[in-house]
């Protein structure tokens, strides 16, 4: 694996940061242009890119925290006898069901404060998202965690055991690559999606269903590696897609009934 990409001087440049950097201003680019689009389209339209940039800025943040403590919450075993490690945010270890739920939060504290459309503004970046978390995910990759169970296919993957430089994990599936192929096709589809009629909120939820779908499958591959079985054979990630797709079906139907 590739931890740290080059140095600046005595400053190392860590792959995992860089590549959650990259991914974040380019789904900033995305949404942005779409704004514009929306602008451009409709003069009547209230959220502006400016509106976009900002809430994107601070969300970044928001975004962050919320995968940091969400993993925390789930593995606090790990940092129990040693807090400051929780601070160690460099080394791995998010949970990206934080991300949404801490990003798309100060969006909707945003919204309410400027008098924004919460479900456009939520249509408007969920492509962005799906777009930044397939550089994320790559970004684990380099840095070696979050990877797979092991296995004997052609693809397999030996990572750094533990962080140690010299201990190898026996050959894994490259979960992360898997998730940033499904992370960019779920871009893919909600971006031919912004393309189509459909009603306000209706993007981001599909957003958030598909990616509990892609959750569940890809815990597959990880279980017992670097995901947890917490509940009838299923770990903690799943229990939550599981919990949360019925919740995500049912809110989309509603959203494309009332639109009749």
């Amino acid at each position: 694996m590739h931890p740290i990409l080059f140095h600046i001087g005595p400053i190392p440049i860590r792959a995992y940061g860089a590549l959650i950097l990259i991914g974040f201003f380019l789904a900033l680019r995305y949404a942005m242009a779409e704004a514009r689009r929306l602008s451009q389209a409709d003069e009547r339209a209230t959220v502006k890119p400016d509106h976009v940039f900002d809430m994107a800025i601070f969300g970044l943040f928001a975004g962050l925290v919320g995968t940091r403590l969400v993993y925390v919450a789930l593995h606090w075993d790990l940092f129990a006898d040693n807090p400051v490690e929780i601070l160690k945010i460099w080394t791995g270890g998010l949970s990206f069901i934080g991300a949404p739920l801490f990003g798309f939060g100060y969006a909707w504290l945003y919204c309410r404060r400027h008098r924004l459309p919460f479900s456009v503004v939520a249509d408007i970046g969920a492509p962005g998202f799906a777009l930044g978390y397939t550089f994320g995910r790559i970004g684990c990759f380099l840095n070696g965690c979050c990877h797979g169970s092991a296995c004997d296919l052609p693809w397999a993957v030996r990572f750094h055991a533990d962080g140690a430089s010299d201990a190898l994990t026996v050959p894994s599936h490259p979960t992360q690559i898997y998730a940033a192929i499904m992370s960019l096709g779920i871009f893919w589809a909600l971006h031919r999606m912004r393309r189509r009629p459909h009603p306000d909120g209706s993007i981001v939820v599909t957003y958030l269903l598909l990616y509990a779908v892609y959750r569940f499958i890809n815990d597959f591959f990880r279980a017992g590696a670097t995901s947890r079985i917490v509940l009838w054979g299923l770990t903690d990630g799943q229990v939550v897609a599981t919990a949360a797709a019925p919740v995500l079906i049912f809110w989309l139907w509603r959203l494309y009934r009332s639109r009749r």
